[in-house]
């Protein structure tokens, strides 16, 4: 936080201050005597001091929340900065976003199309466009064959 004090320093300031307040309550000498002081004088003395002490601690505590006000001030200016940054890469990344999605349904448009136009021309074809019969390999090493109706193996792929 900041410089320690020396607690030596704590105890002289403890010292002073005893020795003012009997200098201010038996006046500046050391001799023994009341000086001759009259109890409104005490009391303006104490008054005025008391005014001074006021006004130098709500002086420094003034000055110590208009500093805290000022960090305060700082801090939101950068954190306004930070929230501007983030809302603008937020914006960029959206338009990008934007940009992919509309570019995406335009090629699933196209696709849709295609596909729809492949299936109405080979369900309107009279013939069958796709081989009647195709091999597929067996576990034993001989062909499945298809489109007979059956499911007969052969010897081999070239029966």
């Amino acid at each position: 936080m900041g410089a320690e004090i020396p607690l030596r320093n704590f105890s002289q300031v403890e010292l002073g201050i005893e020795q003012a307040l009997r200098n201010f309550a038996h006046g500046e000498g050391n001799s023994n005597e009341l000086p001759a002081i009259t109890a409104a004088e005490r009391i303006d003395k104490i008054g005025n001091t008391s005014a001074l002490a006021i006004a130098e601690a709500s002086e420094t505590t003034a000055n110590d929340i208009e500093q805290a006000g000022q960090a305060a001030v700082e801090i939101a200016a950068e954190i306004m900065k930070e929230a501007q940054q983030l809302a603008a890469g937020l914006r960029a990344n959206g338009r990008k976003m934007s940009e992919h999605l509309q570019e995406f349904g335009v090629l699933a448009k196209k696709v849709s199309t295609v596909m729809r136009d492949t299936r109405a021309e080979v369900l309107s074809s009279r013939e069958h466009p796709l081989p009647l019969a195709t091999l597929l390999p067996s576990e034993e090493g001989g062909v499945w064959q298809r489109g007979s109706g059956d499911d007969s193996r052969a010897e081999s792929p070239d029966a």
